[in-house]
Order: C-alpha cells, then sequence, then structure tokens
C-alpha cells in the first residue's frame, strides 16, 4: 500500500490507519476497473455508466461515495 501519512503503530491494531488502506483500496480498485475493462471504461466516457466506490463506517453506520 502507498498509505503513507500514519507514521506510528502501520498494524490493523490501528483504526486510523486501517480506515486510510481501506479507502486507499477503494481509489486502487475504480483505477484498475477503469484500466483494465474497456468496455466498462467505454461506457463511462459516454456517460452510460459511472464507477463509484463506496466506503461504510462501522461504527458510524454512514456510507462515504468515490
Amino acid at each position: 500500500m502507498n498509505e503513507k501519512t500514519e507514521t506510528g503503530n502501520r498494524t490493523g491494531e490501528n483504526f486510523s490507519f486501517v480506515n486510510k488502506v481501506a479507502k486507499e483500496n477503494i481509489q486502487v480498485t475504480i483505477q484498475r476497473i477503469r484500466t483494465e475493462s474497456e468496455i466498462v471504461a467505454q461506457l463511462e466516457q459516454e456517460g452510460k455508466v459511472k464507477i463509484v466506490g463506496g466506503y461504510h463506517d462501522l461504527t458510524t453506520g454512514i456510507v462515504s461515495f468515490f
């Protein structure tokens, strides 16, 4: 992972680090879909589909979309 802002405990025990890595994974996955699926990328360019990632915060229940 490229998450570099967390300088302390970079393990699953660090809730902040886990959240940052999860959000980065969403961004990476969205980009991979765009680069690895020509059909989906074309449909997105034509405005027929939109690629959206979501992050569900289990503490608050809020879903954030990217």
